[in-house]
């Protein structure tokens, strides 16, 4: 049974999480493994739009959200990542990078014409859309028509849509886009993520009609060697498929 244990109140820098030339050879191998894996969960030439969604907050959702775009945009795929977490989002400062202004004030009409809604970083090779300004209620602006029509116009443009979550039993934010959304990964700490909690978000999941592609187990201890189950570090991403 996995139980969540107190966090580490160390000091960690998020942009040594993000994927890049300067990440360990397994970092690199275990994303590989997870993009064609998607690839192939997703067949067809035509634009996908991926949700990456957890049980629980700390999860490291994001964190596998932006470095599934970044492994995408390594083999010259369009790619954007959108901050659907217009609660408590963390795109924007794992990126280092102004939240605001972002799909919160796109969907509500209170963007500024000056600035730039979807921002590029040449570093990692996407484009971002942050969440913006914490609105009061999210789900109205999440399950407008204006969010459904948003995604529409992206595949226009990009090859893979990926949408950052809030965690699925805490708010239905994720569930509630279930019909625009061509998949789910289902991220999972090593550790710390709840039984109970997991089969609730796959119970929402499947209530919504949802397409679960698989689960990414990540938060594996550095220290420990896994090699005969695939895990190789706490940076490690392992990819499970979900057969209801």
């Amino acid at each position: 049974m996995m139980k969540r244990n107190k966090k580490s109140t160390s000091v960690f820098d998020p942009k040594k999480m993000l994927l890049s030339e300067q990440s360990p050879f397994t970092v690199k191998e275990a994303y590989k493994s997870l993009r064609t894996n998607v690839m192939f969960s997703l067949p067809g030439n035509e634009s996908k739009c991926i949700g990456v969604v957890s049980a629980d907050r700390g999860d490291g959702k994001s964190s596998v959200a932006l470095n599934l775009a970044i492994s995408f945009a390594q083999i010259n795929k369009k790619v954007i990542i959108v901050d659907c977490d217009l609660r408590l989002p963390t795109v924007a400062s794992k990126l280092g990078i102004e939240a605001k202004p972002g799909l919160s004030n796109f969907l509500s009409g209170t963007q500024d014409s000056e600035k730039p809604m979807i921002r590029r970083s040449k570093t990692y090779g996407i484009d971002i859309m942050t969440a913006g300004d914490i609105p009061p209620d999210p789900t109205i602006l999440l399950e407008s028509k204006q969010m459904t029509s948003f995604v529409e116009f992206l595949k226009k443009y990009y090859d893979f849509i990926i949408l950052d979550f809030p965690p699925v039993t805490i708010v239905s934010d994720a569930v509630m886009l279930a019909n625009i959304v061509d998949g789910y990964l289902m991220v999972v700490r090593h550790c710390e993520s709840e039984c109970s909690k997991i089969n609730e978000m796959l119970r929402q999941l499947d209530f919504a009609g949802a397409k679960a592609l698989g689960f990414v187990y990540n938060g594996v201890d550095e220290h420990r060697k896994y090699y005969k189950r695939g895990k190789y570090s706490k940076y490690y991403y392992n990819y499970y498929y979900y057969k209801k």
